[in-house]
């Protein structure tokens, strides 16, 4: 089993805890409400942002032109491309983009980035074991769920899943996968155990930011849990 297979199905549990979140549950049945929307979309834009620092990263380790142009790639991906979500999901509620961004991360978000900063500090290894649950949850869960129980036409959504579901995001998964496998694969037994890891903590990552999004979690939400203890 190569190792990125081997993680999967080692994290399997955290995909599906992810795929049945309610946050995106909402999404495919199309009630997502205006405020969890427009608060996934604005600490989404941040950390889309700060992810493409980590493929920085990634060109600083690149060991050749061949790495360094595909992390170019990728960068070129989220800036063209991956926007494509996010208009979707501000078109349903009739708002413009620019107006839904925001200036700083949630807590979840924060300490997501900066557990991909840190593995970028490791090894190139290390860096795309904790980037790739990003771009693997989403592509997977979309195909699911277009498999299984496609989204209705009408759901103001559609074109979210769609995009996550497309052949040109599974060629990306397909490539990020080959590149995980052939860094694991030249990995010493310490260094595959912390791919390991950074992949695992992202997987987590991921459905905490779901939860961020549907609790619309602030910097003062942690205000709130004190007084509550005090309560």
């Amino acid at each position: 089993m190569s190792f990125a297979a081997e993680q999967r199905q080692r994290c399997d549990h955290l995909f599906q805890a992810f795929y049945q979140h309610p946050f995106l549950r909402s999404l495919a049945d199309g009630t997502a409400s205006r405020e969890s929307v427009l608060h996934y979309v604005g600490q989404d834009n941040q950390y889309l942002t700060a992810f493409m620092r980590g493929y920085g990263q990634g060109i600083a380790l690149s060991p050749d032109r061949e790495w360094v142009r595909w992390f170019r790639d990728q960068i070129t991906f989220l800036l063209e491309d991956e926007t494509h979500p996010h208009h979707v999901m501000c078109e349903a509620f009739g708002v413009r983009y620019e107006d839904a961004q925001v200036r700083r991360m949630s807590p979840t978000a924060q300490a997501y980035i900066n557990h991909m900063m840190l593995a970028g500090r490791d090894s190139l290894g290390v860096l795309m074991a904790a980037l790739m649950p990003c771009p693997w949850t989403y592509i997977w869960a979309a195909q699911r769920q277009q498999s299984e129980d496609p989204v209705a036409v009408d759901n103001p959504f559609r074109g979210w899943w769609e995009f996550y579901a497309s052949p040109q995001t599974d060629l990306i998964l397909q490539d990020f996968t080959r590149r995980l496998d052939a860094l694991a694969a030249q990995a010493g037994p310490a260094e595959r155990e912390r791919m390991a890891l950074a992949f695992e903590d992202s997987c987590h990552h991921e459905i905490r930011f779901w939860q961020m999004a549907w609790t619309q979690e602030t910097w003062d939400s942690s205000i709130d849990l004190g007084r509550s203890v005090l309560a």
